[in-house]
C-alpha cells in the first residue's frame, strides 16, 4: 500500500529556492522536495491545527520521511526581474524564479508507506489546512488521495541506472530515522553554524523532470476595439440628472468636434451622405447619475459595434463641456477619462446581466400615437417592437410613477415646445438580459435608459 497526496496551485505558479542556491541564481526546485514538505505540514500543525496530538503528527512525519515519488503536470519555468533601490541611491537587480502550471493542475506526491487510520487522518487534516508551499506566493491546496493511481508516469528517486544523457535533479531529503531538531531549524540558524544544508539531510536524485515546450507567439497581436469610455464629471453646480440628454448632446458634440473632417459615421451615427444609421452599433451618449443624488456623476460614450483609434483619441482629448445656451442651471463642466474597454468593464452599473430593469431616464415613444389606443397599450407596443429591433426577448412592461416629464426631452437644437412624452417604466424579462439597455426616441442621448433593478 502507498500514500499519495495532491498539491494544488490555484495561481498557477510555484515559488522555491533550493538548498544551497541563491534567489538571484534563478534556479527553482522543481518537484517541491520531501525536506519542504515535511517542514509545511509541521508548521501547518503548529500554526493552524495545534490541537491535534503532538505525538501523532511526529510519528506522521517521521514514516512520511522515506523520500517520495511524483507525478507531475506539464511545467514551464521563468522568472521575473525587479529593480529594488537601496540606500545608495541606485538599485539593485533581484531575481523572483518560479515554476508555471495550468491553475488547478494537481502534484502528486506518492509515499511507499502504509499509513493506520489515525495517521491517514491527521494527514488528511494538514493537507486541508496547508496555505502554501515554498514561498508564501505559491499558495497551494492540499489533499489526501484514498484511489490508487497507476504507476507509470511516477519520478522516482534514485536514478544510478539512467543513462548519461537523462538529466538529473537533487532534492533534499530527510535521514532516517527523523530528527525534528533539525526539521525546525531556522536558516539562519544552519548558516551560523557553517552549514549549506540542514543536518540530518542527504541528496537524493530523480530524473529531472522536462520542461514543457513554450508556446509560440501569435504572428499577429489582435487587438479588440474598446466599446465604451467612461468620464467623472466635475462641476461647482452639477448638472441635475433631468439634463441628462442636454449634457449627452454637449458630449456629442465636443466629440465630433474634437474628430475633424470628415465626421466620423461611429459618432456623428450618420453615413457619409448624412442618413441615419439604423442598426444602433454607433456610438450612445449616456449621462448618469451613479451615487443617486440626483445630480449627473459620470458621462459614457457606448459604441456596441466598437471605437477605431481615431474616435478613441478624439474621445480622450475631451477636458472640458460648455455652451452658450441655459441648460438647467448649470455651467461649464470639466471631464476626465476614467476608463476605456470592453463595455462591462467600463459601465458595469448598466450591464447586468439582469431580469429586471427600471427607468433611470424615461421611456419616450419613437412613433406618435394612434387615438384609437389608450396611452400604455400604445407604450407597451412601442417597448415590444423596440426590444426586437435590438435583438432582445419579450418583456413584461409596467409604468412607474414620478415626475418623469421634468426630465428634459429635447435636444439643444430642438424648439422648446418640442418635447416628447415620455414614462417611466419597469421591465421583467423571463431570463437574465445583458445591457445596456436603452430604448425610444433620444436613445443614443441617453433617453429611454434602463439600469438593472
Amino acid at each position: 500500500m502507498t500514500t499519495i497526496a495532491g498539491l494544488r496551485f490555484p495561481w498557477g505558479r510555484y515559488h522555491a529556492t533550493p538548498w544551497g542556491h541563491s534567489v538571484n541564481e534563478a534556479v527553482v526546485e522543481w518537484p517541491p522536495s520531501p525536506w519542504r514538505i515535511l517542514r509545511a505540514l509541521y508548521c501547518t500543525w503548529r500554526f493552524r491545527a495545534p490541537d491535534l496530538p503532538e505525538g501523532e503528527v511526529h510519528r506522521l512525519l517521521a514514516e512520511l520521511a522515506t523520500p517520495p515519488s511524483y507525478a507531475l503536470p506539464p511545467h514551464l519555468e521563468a522568472h521575473t526581474r525587479h529593480y529594488m533601490p537601496d540606500i545608495a541611491g541606485g538599485s539593485d537587480k533581484v531575481f523572483d524564479p518560479f515554476v508555471v502550471t495550468a491553475r488547478g493542475a494537481e502534484v502528486l506526491v506518492q509515499w511507499d508507506v502504509s499509513l493506520d487510520s489515525t495517521a491517514a487522518a491527521t494527514l488528511e487534516t494538514l493537507l486541508d489546512l496547508l496555505p502554501y508551499l515554498g514561498r508564501a506566493e505559491s499558495v497551494c491546496e492540499g489533499r489526501l488521495l484514498h484511489d490508487t493511481l497507476p504507476d507509470t508516469a511516477w519520478v522516482r528517486p534514485g536514478c544510478d541506472g539512467a543513462d548519461d544523457s537523462v538529466a538529473r535533479t537533487r532534492l533534499l531529503v530527510a535521514e532516517e530515522p527523523l530528527d525534528l531538531s533539525a526539521l525546525v531549524m531556522s536558516t539562519t540558524a544552519i548558516r551560523q553554524a557553517g552549514r549549506i544544508a540542514p543536518p540530518s539531510t542527504r541528496w537524493v536524485s530523480y530524473v529531472a523532470p522536462a520542461s514543457s515546450p513554450r508556446p509560440r507567439a501569435p504572428s499577429r497581436f489582435v487587438r479588440r476595439s474598446p466599446e465604451a469610455v467612461r468620464f467623472a464629471v466635475d462641476a461647482p453646480t452639477p448638472p441635475s440628472v433631468r439634463s441628462a440628454v442636454a449634457c449627452a448632446d454637449l458630449l456629442r458634440r465636443a466629440a465630433m468636434s474634437a474628430y475633424g473632417t470628415p465626421p466620423s459615421h461611429v459618432l456623428a451615427g450618420k453615413d457619409r451622405d448624412g442618413v441615419p444609421l439604423r442598426d444602433h452599433m454607433h456610438a450612445h451618449y449616456l449621462a448618469l447619475d451613479l451615487d443617486g443624488n440626483q445630480c449627473l456623476d459620470h458621462l459614457v460614450v457606448w459604441a456596441p459595434g466598437g471605437l477605431g483609434p481615431d474616435e478613441v483619441r478624439a474621445l480622450a482629448g475631451l477636458r472640458r463641456l460648455s455652451t452658450s445656451q441655459p441648460i438647467g442651471g448649470f455651467g461649464p463642466l470639466r471631464l476626465t477619462v476614467e476608463s476605456m474597454g470592453a463595455t462591462p468593464a467600463v459601465v458595469p452599473e448598466l450591464t447586468g446581466p439582469a431580469r429586471i430593469w427600471a427607468s433611470m431616464t424615461p421611456f419616450a415613444p419613437p412613433r406618435h400615437q394612434a387615438r384609437r389606443h389608450d396611452y400604455e397599450s400604445f407604450v407597451v407596443a412601442e417597448v415590444s417592437r423596440e426590444l426586437v429591433s435590438r435583438g432582445l426577448p419579450p418583456a413584461d412592461v409596467e409604468p412607474i410613477t414620478g415626475e418623469w416629464l421634468a426630465f428634459r426631452r429635447r435636444r439643444l437644437a430642438e424648439q422648446l415646445g418640442q418635447d416628447r412624452r415620455a414614462i417611466g417604466l419597469r421591465l421583467r424579462f423571463r431570463e437574465p438580459v445583458t445591457g445596456p439597455l436603452c430604448l425610444g426616441s433620444l436613445s443614443h442621448f441617453g433617453l429611454g435608459l434602463f439600469v438593472p433593478a
